[in-house]
């Protein structure tokens, strides 16, 4: 697993013997260090034969195999579920932003990548980057070389590109501590459960290479620092390399891109770069004049822009109370929340052991080697963020824990030949640490989070509604919508701030079938653009501005001309007379409008609807009971389905599991009739049901008086606001969007 090497000297004072350079400055003696540390190596690289290089490699190719093995075991389940994870035979993505980037290759591989795509953020629309992101780039290219299709390619490159964390890591901790090092923290990087999940078959996203780029950075600005001559320039052009293939791979992010890429070169130059008075003054003038010219080209407040941008980000992740008087968004989100001791260790090495040895290993590293350890502090930094604000840090504790325990196996290596038990106990124990986590990879299925049911329901929604429609739905389908339907959206993975949310959230929320249909169409008109000229007509008051849009889209037009007039508005752009605000409420025509409903909101609906019914002057919203329930059934006065339910209809009492809950109402919706029973309680919760589709929930009364609702599963609308046109309860709904037209 290694090879011999010399043990460092205890820091004592000693009399130098024979021979030994005593260094009369700091730089001398920082010259002399790395020149006997580069000895050192070529003397030990004298036991490693040929031989040996070539277990080495094949070493790491089995590595790289176990790491590709545990990324796409899951075709397995998903060919033996296809219900759960393929479509029309084709692989689902397991993320919902993925499809935003499955988009841009398939519009690259189509040639229609325009420069503002119209579909999202409607009726603004988004700028599209360019170059187009690298992700879907090289997916648009393969499509083109290759025989599979988008969806396959979607579905297989983070796989394959998730192996390549295993160079850097590798590379690390062969600096650090020897083959033995390297190949345990290569094998134990490519098992973090966690960066397994985010690099796995489906996950289509940048978080298959962050890591990568991030730690790559790392490896090749330690070398520029260690190295002495010309060759540590290669070291630095391969670092800067990869710091603008990582702003190209995550360019929606440049700013914390450059300071994860830039600090281990800071480190470099802080405390290893000692070069001649001549060769610094060519390569630190070459760098001063570079920056000089990024900053005329950006702005002298480039710095600045990069910290506002970086503090922006960590505020938005950070965030979970109420600040402001709209809603933290992050408190929805699960990738935000802050996970617990056991869910960090359960989602890494998934064994406390395991855990604590990496945290033994990491401070050795760092006592033994304090300054080159300062090279990995960015993902360590990173890493600790995942214990005070959100898990999405977890996948940078792969290349920490990796580290650590491999540096801890590599010092029980190292003993062998003094201590031959070692021999077995160093194997033994890696196949004690390895296994719960390749266990835990091997056994776990990661299935699409838009299983194939709500795919079907978009590919429909793009045969039932023209090119030009717009289908309002909860943001989480913005990206997914966009790539399956083909059609315009209002919310999604990057558009859907807490205030955005709340409006997104408010059709779905409110309890007024008019105001829901009519703000859905003034929306699609208008977008965030027309919402902040009400703001600024009511003197810049958002509470003010929220209370007359709600009032005005939910009287109708005649009434709101009565209304506004008694309102004093500033004039606001074209706004500038009471037809004008008439029709901006009110537009004589919009893009076709469709509201999609789907299984999916009876179980985000604790969220959803605490956005949607968001009190701007109280500053907070209602958390909603809904439970929904399946393969529904009645016989001899009792009502059964999924999860043990059994409801007798006589006594309006409800069994599920070991809880007894009193109804207060029991609502039936039949084919042609809704059926009601009261049960005179006060306190309780409702149970309603849709018969034709074997499918209830228990609801409280607040969420069963929503358009949500009452559309979904209770199917009864106002024919002037929503016509039916696709209904495939509980699954999916499609609903057009009609509304009152100013007259």
């Amino acid at each position: 697993m290694g090879r011999k090497r010399k043990r460092p000297l205890a820091k004592t004072k000693k009399k130098p013997t024979p021979g030994t350079a005593v260094p009369t400055t700091s730089s001398q003696g920082m010259g002399l260090r790395i020149h006997e540390w580069k000895s050192s190596v070529k003397d030990k690289a004298k036991y490693l034969t040929p031989y040996r290089r070539w277990i080495e490699a094949l070493a790491l190719l089995l590595i790289l195999g176990v790491g590709l093995l545990v990324r796409i075991e899951d075709v397995r389940d998903w060919n033996a579920h296809p219900e759960l994870a393929l479509y029309k035979g084709e692989p689902l993505l397991t993320t919902f932003d993925g499809y935003f980037y499955l988009t841009l290759a398939r519009d690259l591989a189509e040639g229609t990548y325009t420069p503002i795509d119209n579909n999202r953020d409607v009726p603004k629309g988004v700028s599209r980057r360019f170059p187009p992101p690298l992700i879907s780039v090289i997916g648009a290219g393969l499509a083109k070389i290759t025989p599979f299709s988008l969806n396959w390619i979607g579905a297989v490159l983070p796989a394959l590109l998730g192996l390549l964390l295993a160079l850097p890591i590798y590379a690390l901790g062969r600096f650090y501590g020897g083959p033995a090092m390297g190949l345990t923290a290569a094998l134990m990087g490519l098992l973090s459960h966690y960066y397994v999940y985010r690099s796995s078959l489906g996950w289509f996203d940048t978080d298959c290479m962050n890591v990568t780029w991030a730690t790559g950075a790392a490896y090749c600005f330690l070398r520029f620092g260690i190295e002495v001559g010309q060759k540590r320039y290669l070291y630095f052009s391969c670092g800067m390399l990869i710091f603008l293939l990582f702003l190209w791979w995550w360019d929606s992010t440049p700013q914390v891109v450059t300071v994860v890429s830039m600090l281990p070169l800071v480190v470099a130059l802080v405390f290893f770069y000692r070069p001649g008075q001549r060769e610094a003054c060519i390569f630190l003038g070459a760098a001063g004049l570079g920056i000089g010219v990024i900053l005329l080209w950006m702005g002298l407040d480039l710095p600045l822009k990069i910290f506002r941008h970086v503090a922006s980000t960590f505020h938005y992740i950070s965030t979970k109370e109420v600040v402001g008087i709209w809603p933290p968004i992050g408190a929805t989100i699960s990738e935000e929340a802050v996970p617990s001791l056991n869910e960090i260790v359960a989602k890494t090495t998934d064994s406390l052991p395991a855990f604590f040895l990496a945290g033994a290993g990491l401070a050795g590293l760092f006592y033994r080697r304090p300054k080159e350890s300062l090279f990995i502090s960015v993902p360590l930094i990173l890493a600790a963020l995942s214990f005070l604000f959100a898990k999405r840090f977890m996948i940078f504790l792969a290349p920490v824990t990796a580290l650590g325990i491999g540096y801890a196996i590599s010092e029980i290596w190292y003993w062998r030949r003094r201590f031959a038990v070692l021999f077995l106990l160093a194997p033994i124990l890696l196949i004690f640490l390895v296994w719960p986590a390749l266990k835990k990879d091997m056994t776990k299925t990661f299935w699409p989070k838009e299983p194939p049911h709500l795919i079907a329901g978009m590919d429909l929604a793009s045969k039932e509604t023209s090119e030009d429609a717009v289908i309002w739905a909860w943001w989480d389908h913005g990206y997914p919508l966009n790539y399956w339907a083909r059609r315009g959206t209002v919310g999604d993975g990057m558009l859907h701030g807490g205030h955005r949310s709340f409006y997104n959230g408010l059709p779905l929320a409110t309890h007024d079938e008019r105001l829901a249909a009519n703000f859905m169409r003034f929306y699609v008109n208008s977008g965030m653009g027309g919402i902040e000229n009400v703001y600024r007509a009511v003197g810049n008051d958002p509470v003010r501005g929220v209370n007359l849009i709600k009032k005005v889209l939910s009287v109708g037009p005649e009434k709101a001309r009565e209304l506004l007039a008694t309102t004093e508005l500033a004039p606001v752009e074209n706004l500038q007379n009471m037809d004008q605000w008439l029709r901006f409420f009110y537009p004589e025509k919009t893009r076709p409008v469709y509201l999609f409903l789907d299984w999916r909101l009876t179980i985000t609906s604790y969220w959803w609807y605490w956005l949607g019914t968001w009190d701007v002057e109280k500053r907070d919203g209602m958390h909603p009971t809904y439970k929904a329930f399946y393969s529904m059934s009645e016989e001899n006065g009792h009502i059964k389905g999924s999860e043990g339910l059994d409801i007798d209809v006589e006594k309006g009492e409800l069994r599920t599991g070991n809880r007894i809950i009193d109804l207060t109402h029991l609502v039936k919706r039949e084919k042609q009739r809704v059926l009601t029973k009261n049960y005179q309680r006060n306190h309780g919760l409702r149970f309603e049901m849709f018969v034709p589709a074997r499918f209830g929930a228990l609801m409280d009364a607040h969420i069963s008086k929503s358009v949500f609702n009452k559309l979904y599963l209770r199917h009864t609308y106002k024919s002037k606001y929503f016509r039916p046109v696709v209904m495939n309860t509980p699954s999916y709904q499609l609903w057009e969007v009609l509304g009152d037209k100013e007259q």
